[in-house]
């Protein structure tokens, strides 16, 4: 058995993002990594992602991960992950900082989940609300897109699945899932048939070259209980769902420096954990940070602290029924608080950690 997971995402490395690393992103009015490859072009833009993977992460992030007592990373990478060459953009091949990903998990005693994060045409994000633009979910509809992600897995798990550093592959990071709102109505994202299928057809993928050991992770898509009856076949084995729990915006906006809603955010997480046992999956926490809501106005920067160390505390005695967690994220270059396992994780005991 495994030991539990007490790991960080490594966002922002393979697929940048403005709120990691708004450096990237400065003075080109663009929001996202197919934005920024079209106002700098390609040879530009590859030129200073070539300089940001060599950078961002270093030996000396793990260094300091397993000096903190993490023991495993979530490692989110696109879909081109090996390179491609489109006739509108040109990606690099990330694969070398791949293995160097490995070979620094294997110096400090730390595990590699890696995650399909990203899909031509897009899958949405069901961590985020409606009105951004990553809830655009085309991946289903675009002729070859499931081709290739099939094809990226098959080559990821390939050339990772006997690595020892190896804790699994995650075959879609967090699709927008399109469910019954009423009796005639469904919300807009992938049908839910579409990614069964998908799951199933990427699970026998994987397997080819990762043993049973190994994890094959699901996303829950915000709906754990949606999941029953799926992969329940004797065929199916060391499936486990990840369930992103956060609580700083939409419904789930809570403002825990109030009782009830600290105490509402944290049954919410075991509510969820217990959704994904209910469907048969051992649930792991792939996304989960300290953000939350303040609505008084009179809190101190201090008291927001404060509060956010005892609502990080509070999130991880919530995990106990998980196989473990990943914190969002390792880094961010303006050291967000909430956000920033170096700033939120940094000053805890390491024994809350083990």
């Amino acid at each position: 058995m495994m030991d539990r997971i007490h790991g960080v995402n490594l966002s922002g490395w393979f697929i940048p993002e403005p709120w990691v690393t708004p450096s990237l992103f400065a003075a080109t009015g663009a929001t996202n990594e197919t934005e920024l490859q079209t106002v700098m072009g390609s040879v530009a833009y590859n030129e200073r992602i070539r300089q940001h993977y060599e950078t961002f992460i270093t030996e000396d992030d793990f260094r300091r991960m397993a000096a903190i007592g993490l023991n495993a990373v979530r490692l989110p990478v696109p879909w081109h992950a090996f390179g491609s060459q489109g006739e509108s953009e040109v990606y690099i091949s990330a694969v070398d900082y791949i293995d160097r990903t490995f070979e620094w998990a294997r110096k400090f005693g730390m595990r590699v989940l890696l995650d399909l994060a990203t899909v031509p045409g897009g899958q949405g994000d069901s961590n985020n609300s409606k009105s951004t633009p990553e809830s655009v979910a085309d991946w289903h509809s675009s002729t070859n897109g499931r081709h290739i992600a099939l094809s990226t897995l098959d080559q990821l798990a390939s050339r990772y699945g006997m690595h020892s550093e190896l804790m699994g592959i995650e075959l879609l990071d967090s699709p927008i899932m399109s469910v019954r709102t009423g009796l005639f109505h469904t919300s807009n994202g992938i049908p839910s048939h579409y990614l069964r299928n998908f799951y199933r057809d990427a699970y026998e993928i994987v397997r080819l070259h990762m043993p049973e050991t190994k994890m094959v992770v699901f996303s829950a898509s915000g709906h754990p209980a949606a999941w029953k009856r799926f992969m329940s076949g004797s065929k199916y084995k060391n499936v486990c769902m990840d369930i992103h729990l956060y609580h700083y915006r939409d419904d789930m906006a809570l403002d825990i420096t109030t009782p009830r809603g600290l105490s509402s955010a944290i049954a919410r997480n075991r509510r969820l954990i217990d959704e994904a046992a209910s469907a048969g999956f051992p649930a792991i926490v792939g996304e989960w940070s300290g953000a939350a809501v303040f609505t008084n106005a009179s809190i101190t920067p201090e008291g927001c602290s404060a509060f956010e160390r005892v609502f990080i505390s509070s999130q991880m005695a919530s995990f106990t029924k998980a196989r473990g967690w990943f914190f969002q994220t390792w880094k961010t270059e303006k050291r967000i608080a909430a956000w920033d396992a170096r700033v939120a994780l940094g000053t805890l005991e390491r024994a809350m950690l083990e």
